[in-house]
């Protein structure tokens, strides 16, 4: 279980029978975000059934085919996010409806864009594509005349939810202003605790090393964090900054790369290592990661980009530097890496927000009145 139940739903479960939807539900898909959600709504509701709709088998390699580029980057984004990708997965969750032998209450559809939901659905949105396309283009290499067709499909798909979950107020935002969904309609229930149980808080790491989990080096602000490093190991030559997930080598003075790592246990000790986490985006969803962190006591950097200021609530629980602004951020990671009294406090704020807010029990529970509410009788 990840954390405490927060009020284990007043005494009581809850009798509505939901149908989880998503694009991967095992803990390596999609951040692991349908995995936790749904087995946290397990603790309220009766069993959560799952249904998987992302490709497999000759549909995948069908669509790998048609949608490959040279690039790598944005090879995946066509493959995720392109018209044909939304015809293929569109396909396969009806196919997957087909098969099932019973009928649920609700479906819960966690992130990704597709059709064909079975009424009544909700929704639970980490970003729009609008937002998408504004932060962070390279996800959204559409080809013409595909961009038109997929946002009104999109907005079809909004327009049909019974409700909507964010992670964030910024999708909320993107919602309500640029798809013109009724506020009255939408939650923000922010995200929880990728962990199994809740790590034991680490003390404060006598050692000056900084930490960055991320797959996406440039758009996570990687390069700026490396820039950054540099100023701060001309005061403090013994600083290091450990780097987890990204493919390529990041060579440098004091950087220790340790390339993909698929154990949360090994994670679980870098995190508690770690003096300092930074995650300096430059466009971010959410940020799962900074939970972890501060899961473990470790204070945070973040930019203020999307909803990494909520997360570390508007700077009393972290550090918020300007994205790409790389004099600020080594200020920051100093000031974290020479002030145990800052360092501490700001650590012990964080753990307290994962423990009072930020678990995957409380996501549940604050979706859990809409949940209820699309099935009662008016």
């Amino acid at each position: 279980m990840t954390g405490p139940s927060p009020s284990d739903a007043a005494g009581r479960r809850e009798t509505t029978q939901i149908l989880g939807l998503a694009e991967g539900v095992s803990p390596a898909s999609l951040s692991g975000i349908p995995y936790s959600l749904f087995r946290a709504l397990d603790r309220r509701f009766p069993a959560v059934r799952r249904l998987d709709y992302s490709l497999r088998g000759p549909a995948r390699l069908a669509v790998a085919a048609a949608t490959f580029r040279p690039s790598r980057a944005i090879w995946r984004a066509r493959f995720h996010t392109s018209r044909l990708s939304h015809r293929a997965l569109s396909r396969t969750l009806a196919r997957r409806l087909g098969e099932l032998d019973e009928e649920c209450d609700l479906a819960l559809q966690v992130l990704g864009w597709v059709r064909g939901q079975p009424r009544p659905y909700a929704l639970y949105v980490d970003q729009t594509r609008l937002m998408a396309e504004r932060g962070w283009p390279e996800w959204m290499p559409l080809a013409r005349g595909e961009r038109p067709q997929l946002l009104a499909l999109e907005r079809s798909m909004y327009e049909g939810a019974s409700h909507l979950f964010t992670m964030g107020t910024p999708a909320r935002d993107s919602l309500v202003g640029e798809y013109g969904v009724d506020p009255s309609r939408i939650a923000v229930v922010g995200g929880g605790l990728s962990f199994e149980t809740l790590p034991s808080q680490s003390r404060i790491s006598q050692a000056p090393t900084i930490l960055f989990v991320g797959r996406d080096f440039e758009r996570k602000g990687g390069d700026c964090l490396l820039r950054a490093f540099q100023r701060v190991r001309a005061q403090l030559p013994e600083a290091t900054l450990q780097i987890v997930g990204v493919s390529d080598r990041i060579p440098g003075e004091g950087v220790i790369d340790h390339g993909k790592i698929s154990s949360r246990e090994r994670l679980s000790e870098l995190y508690a290592g770690a003096r300092v986490f930074c995650l300096p985006s430059r466009y971010e969803p959410y940020g799962l990661a900074l939970i972890e962190a501060m899961a473990h006591g470790v204070p945070c950097v973040g930019a203020t980009v999307e909803s990494i200021p909520e997360i570390l609530d508007e700077g009393k629980a972290g550090v918020l530097v300007p994205p790409g602004d790389e004099e600020a951020l080594a200020d920051a990671l100093l000031a974290l890496l020479t002030d145990d009294e800052l360092a501490g406090s700001l650590g012990s704020a964080g753990r307290q927000r994962v423990e009072a807010e930020l678990t995957w029990d409380h996501v549940a529970e604050r979706m859990t009145p809409a949940l209820r509410s699309v099935t009662s009788p008016s």
